[in-house]
């Protein structure tokens, strides 16, 4: 008897994991989470060329738009040259809910997905009538799916470098700015169910009793980010041809803006039963609206040996210091009664020593092939309140790219790759604990050349996909991004 009662205890447990997953987590996209640094790991490679190349950087002597992510690339600038890009991109994002029957609660899955209309009124007249019997609806015409699309078109860099000679050694100097990361961030879930229960981590929450039941407020959150960070800095390259060594460093000063948006509109509080669930109203909302300002100092180090037929490559980046300044309205509608008050304060993230190596082959004269792989232990980046401790919110990812370059004529050359990318969250439920949300990019381009005018098209198309799983429900979220990127740049011989 005792081990058919745990068992359908166990089972119970495992139906209802679908009402929430854990919004402390630091490790998943999560819900009705605040806004801090989301959106900063979303890093450009600034040159439409290497884009192409599955962004890699190894090889591409002479491409001011790696001044910054592989300095050592400044080797290759054979005169005064000047280098403008830019990038349109639209995103498709896109989320799907689907819930099963749940024991003890049949009516929960269809009130979640805001069908409960096509059940109706029982009659309280019939022998046998209960409270329990009641159909539990919605106090609004919210549906669980939800879809947006963003488009924006922006400046990627404009850079300026020229070769010169110093005491018989060969050195290239530049300075300028580029966009160093787009912090466009977008996320919303209509069935959010605060506190966790019975979620599936980090511990399931055993089935309520009518003398103990529990209450959740259930709720629509919406988290909204826009806006960009650029990076104003110079970088310095050497060549030793004795060596067919280049050593190059970059640095740049980072500055951005973004703003914000947040919002958590009440649905109904939900108060769980041993074998029933009441769903009372509760009404309001509370809306966050305002400005982050984010800085930071980020070094850049590089070598490339260069060979005939190959090329090796290694770039560093040392941790760097972001401080984040925000400022927040906050506007608050509860119960008839309407409050606003400001919020400002500051919190820093570090983001720890990462860096990329690879290699260039040349085996026929007019064929590239590039391979590399980056190293981005995000796990160890840190992020602490403006009142509270340290946490590591990110996961790691180790990231390959591969492109190839072919070039029939001497004014003319075609691009293609494909390189992995990775988000810094897990899905909920995924079996592999730990390992980040992952995607791959598809490149293909062109550049021509005329006379020291450069111009360079790339085309990149991604798809991110993932699913949140619980032990009743699946949530399917995609992320299309389509991005037009290209550069046009500008060579003056100038002697050495």
């Amino acid at each position: 008897m005792n081990r058919d009662r745990h068992y359908w205890i166990l089972t119970a447990v495992a139906c209802l994991a679908c009402l929430a997953w854990p919004a402390a987590t630091v490790r998943a996209q999560g819900y009705g989470g605040p806004l801090t640094v989301q959106g900063l790991h979303q890093q450009h490679n600034p040159s439409a060329a290497s884009r192409a190349f599955g962004g890699v950087t190894i090889g591409a002597g002479g491409d001011l738009g790696l001044m910054f992510a592989h300095p050592a690339a400044l080797h290759g600038v054979q005169g005064l040259q000047v280098s403008v890009a830019g990038y349109h991109r639209t995103r498709d994002l896109r989320q799907e809910q689907h819930y099963a029957p749940v024991r003890y609660y049949p009516n929960l899955s269809l009130l979640l997905e805001n069908r409960t209309d096509a059940i109706p009124d029982p009659d309280p007249e019939l022998v046998g009538f209960t409270p329990a019997d009641s159909v539990q609806r919605p106090y609004d015409d919210l549906s669980p799916n939800w879809s947006r699309d963003r488009t924006d078109s922006r400046p990627l860099h404009v850079l300026l470098a020229v070769p010169f000679s110093l005491g018989g050694l060969r050195l290239a100097a530049g300075l300028g700015t580029i966009q160093y990361a787009n912090l466009d961030h977008y996320y919303q879930n209509n069935n959010v169910l605060d506190p966790a229960v019975l979620a599936q981590r980090p511990l399931p929450t055993l089935r309520p009793t009518d003398d103990n039941p529990v209450t959740v407020d259930w709720y629509q959150a919406i988290r909204s980010r826009q806006g960009t960070i650029d990076g104003y800095g110079g970088a310095l390259a050497a060549h030793l041809p004795r060596l067919n060594l280049s050593l190059g460093a970059g640095a740049l000063r980072l500055r951005g803006e973004s703003d914000d948006f947040e919002q958590r509109r009440e649905r109904g509080r939900l108060t769980f039963l041993a074998n029933e669930f009441r769903a009372d109203s509760s009404g309001g909302q509370v809306t966050r609206m305002g400005t982050s300002r984010f800085s930071a100092t980020e070094w850049s180090f590089s070598a490339e040996l260069s060979g005939r037929y190959a090329s090796l490559g290694i770039t560093l980046h040392p941790p760097t210091a972001f401080t984040r300044e925000y400022t927040q309205a906050v506007e608050a509608d509860t119960a008839g009664s309407f409050h606003t008050w400001t919020v400002d304060g500051e919190d820093r993230f570090r983001l720890p020593w990462r860096g990329t190596v690879g290699v260039s082959l040349r085996p026929r004269e007019q064929l590239r092939v590039g391979f590399e792989y980056v190293f981005r232990p995000y796990a160890r980046a840190t992020y602490t309140p403006a009142a509270g401790e340290a946490t590591t919110p990110w996961l790691s990812a180790r990231l390959f790219r591969f492109g190839i370059a072919y070039e029939p004529a001497d004014w003319l050359v075609f691009r293609g790759g494909m390189r992995s990318e990775a988000d810094v969250f897990e899905p909920e439920g995924s079996a592999l604990v730990g390992e980040p949300v992952t995607y791959r990019v598809f490149s293909v381009g062109f550049g021509l050349s005329f006379r020291g005018i450069r111009w360079d098209v790339t085309y990149e198309g991604g798809r991110m996909k993932y699913e949140d799983i619980w032990g009743s429900a699946l949530s399917k979220n995609t992320d299309v991004r389509h991005v037009l990127a290209t550069n046009l740049s500008f060579t003056l011989p100038v002697s050495r």
